[in-house]
């Protein structure tokens, strides 16, 4: 099941999201932010996210919906203008009762399975706890370097579980923009979703719903194939995050008779 989202825009231009639906089949849903501050000398943070998820399932905690890359900004980095550290968020389904539980797994995994040197930080909120100044701490930190002081008063304010695990702990301030990013459903691509890693060879519409969901199949110019034609993945599909929705891009492809698009 995925979300989606309606928006209003307030005289200073500022989205409030109205969330549609905060409740699964079985509990909450639960967004949980990563930002390790992608160590050089280890894996990557959305490794570390993932495996996270894979071991709250394994505790019976929570269950993964799927996973969501979201590009920041990174001083220091070759192009101090480009936004070259990513944060990773869960959208998790997890039974309220187990919230405390949840957080403190989360603290010891990361603690325990985080990089030397890494700064890893993470926080978790329910979509009951939503507040537009998330999305704005979001948005800014793809623009400008933020204070690790800061990320943490905006969580306490809003009740959101949050902490620097490791080093400095300014990951923190990466996991609250990625929370505030997929909060604001306009930003960042999947990583993981049930079925995604499995795409492989060719497809129609109506082969695809018998094991993956997509919200949207459509192309840059928004043009939507027809229910029998057949989609090539040929690489690894990188659905994108559109106003709250799952959206796969594809692109057509002329005078093929195998297949009308690619993913």
């Amino acid at each position: 099941m995925y979300l989606w989202f309606h928006e209003l825009i307030t005289c200073t231009k500022i989205k409030i999201l109205l969330i549609n639906e905060t409740k699964g089949k079985d509990g909450l849903f639960y967004l949980l932010g990563i930002d390790d501050t992608d160590s050089v000398e280890t894996f990557q943070t959305t490794d570390l996210t993932f495996n996270l998820g894979r071991h709250l399932e394994e505790q019976g905690l929570a269950k993964m919906i799927h996973l969501s890359c979201h590009h920041l900004y990174c001083d220091g980095s070759p192009d101090e203008n480009t936004p070259t550290s990513t944060a990773s968020c869960l959208t998790l389904e997890a039974n309220p009762v187990n919230q405390r539980e949840l957080d403190l797994v989360c603290r010891e995994v990361l603690l325990r399975d985080s990089a030397p040197g890494s700064n890893a930080g993470y926080v978790l909120a329910s979509w009951q706890q939503f507040d537009h100044e998330i999305v704005l701490w979001g948005k800014s930190a793809k623009t400008k370097c933020l204070k690790r002081q800061d990320a943490l008063q905006i969580a306490r304010r809003c009740g959101l579980g949050a902490a620097g695990i490791l080093g400095s702990g300014i990951g923190v301030i990466g996991a609250l923009a990625a929370v505030g990013l997929r909060f604001d459903g306009n930003d960042g691509w999947i990583y993981w979703m049930p079925g995604l890693h499995d795409l492989k060879g060719i497809y129609t519409q109506v082969q695809l719903t018998q094991f993956i969901h997509f919200d949207k199949i459509e192309s840059q110019r928004h043009s939507h194939p027809a229910f029998d034609d057949r989609i090539l993945f040929d690489k690894p599909a990188k659905p994108l995050l559109v106003e709250g929705k799952v959206l796969l891009p594809v692109k057509a492809v002329r005078n093929n008779e195998e297949y009308h698009w690619m993913a």
